[in-house]
């Protein structure tokens, strides 16, 4: 904590250099300070423990990051003015939304409209599609996960393909698959890279085919907000941690276009 200056001789020249400082910075566009990234990481039940605290590690020690936890009750109690972007991390999507209720849910769709990022991760890509009103969705981006209630595909390692065809190895846990929606009043989201393998359970009724080469990753455009979401999990092994980072800078400071591509967001290979 800052503690309140004396008003010394020594005190004073300290407030002249900083004056002069400012002055330079106004004047020399590379000596401005960027202001630091405002980050609300969601945590309630429902919240994958080793998604939670890898995201948290990440956020802890990324240079020019604010990192604020949030529970369901600081959201409904306005937690998010003033931040730049919110992440909900993997889980279970559904009690995550539940335990948000209604008016949790309607604060965080506030937020993007007015200008605010989002980044869901698995469980949080799951929240912010469309759905049944039972599995309480945020429900601000036009997609939907395109097997229904089939869900359950498994844990592995999967290959995935940018826009761009650079590849990337990312943890995969169960990620929606997504399939567009036409909703009233919503864009269409906007591909970044797409599953070049697959993983399936037919005991849970899963199925070859129906995973490979649909989105892994997406963009979207919510208001005068973005919004990025991820089917699998960048923050748990294999990592791109990168890839986390530079989607929460995206969203806080850029907008989503029919054009965007992979590179708009995370940067040139």
């Amino acid at each position: 904590m800052a503690r309140e200056a004396k008003r010394t001789r020594h005190g004073s020249r300290a407030l002249v250099a900083l004056a002069l400082l400012a002055l330079l910075a106004g004047a020399l566009p590379g000596l401005e300070a960027q202001a630091p990234l405002r980050v609300a990481l969601y945590r309630s039940g429902g919240v994958a423990r080793d998604a939670l605290d890898t995201a948290e590690a990440l956020l802890e020690d990324a240079p020019g990051v604010e990192l604020s936890v949030v529970r369901p009750r600081d959201v409904r109690r306005g937690a998010l003015d003033g931040q730049d972007a919110v992440l909900f991390t993997g889980g279970r999507g559904s009690v995550q939304g539940r335990l948000l209720g209604e008016a949790g849910r309607e604060r965080v769709r506030r937020f993007v409209r007015g200008g605010g990022g989002y980044v869901g991760i698995c469980a949080g890509a799951y929240l912010a599609l469309q759905g049944e009103p039972e599995f309480h969705k945020i429900a601000f981006v036009a997609g939907r996960h395109a097997t229904g209630d089939r869900w359950r595909r498994g844990v592995a390692t999967v290959d995935v393909e940018d826009d761009a065809g650079g590849r990337h190895r990312l943890h995969y846990a169960n990620g929606p698959i997504f399939g567009a929606e036409r909703v009233e009043g919503l864009a269409p989201y906007v591909p970044l890279a797409w599953f070049r393998s697959e993983i399936w359970r037919e005991r849970h009724d899963t199925r070859p085919g129906e995973m490979v080469d649909t989105p892994a990753i997406v963009a979207a455009r919510y208001g005068e907000g973005s919004a990025v979401l991820f089917s699998p999990n960048p923050t748990l092994e294999p990592t791109e941690d990168a890839l986390l980072l530079r989607a929460l800078r995206f969203v806080a400071r850029a907008e989503v276009g029919p054009d965007t591509t992979f590179a708009d967001v995370f940067g040139a290979p």
